[in-house]
């Protein structure tokens, strides 16, 4: 995988933000790409509202609605358990490879004994349906009510 961000001449145009995945990486993660961009292009409209308190995707660019906040709400709500889920098969995965705790706790930017704690906490427990996803393919994937993502 690779990213780029282009800033365009033209004030018109904002930024290009390109991720590039390759071919394994496609077919592993299939779908669930698109739905992470479109999650992460949700997180940016976002942050510009907050930043700038004009939604500039609506025609002649409005102050947010109610709605508008809403709608960013709605959309951000679905990143924190993949993320979670994405970095509790990253901590099992290092744990299972015999990494070193200085080397996760450096990663993690924690003390030895909290990535000592955190890696004990996913290890000692099996994979949460957050954790599933992120390491297999999944069919159907789990919606985004479903629990079982550790704590």
């Amino acid at each position: 995988m690779s990213a780029l961000s282009r800033s365009n001449a033209d004030q018109n145009s904002g930024l290009e933000i390109t991720i590039a995945l390759t071919p394994l990486e496609t077919e592993a993660i299939g779908e669930d790409a698109t739905l992470m961009a479109e999650i992460l292009d949700n997180c940016l409209w976002a942050m510009g509202m907050l930043r700038t308190g004009i939604n500039s995707r609506d025609r002649g660019a409005p102050a947010p609605t109610p709605g508008d906040w809403a709608s960013a709400l709605r959309g951000l709500d679905r990143l924190p358990p993949r993320v979670q889920g994405i970095c509790e098969a990253l901590i099992r995965a290092h744990a299972a490879a015999n990494g070193k705790l200085e080397h996760l706790a450096s990663a993690t930017n924690v003390s030895t004994t909290a990535a000592q704690d955190r890696r004990a906490t996913v290890t000692h427990e099996p994979p949460g349906t957050w954790e599933q996803w992120a390491a297999t393919v999944r069919t159907p994937r789990p919606t985004d009510n479903d629990a079982g993502a550790h704590a």
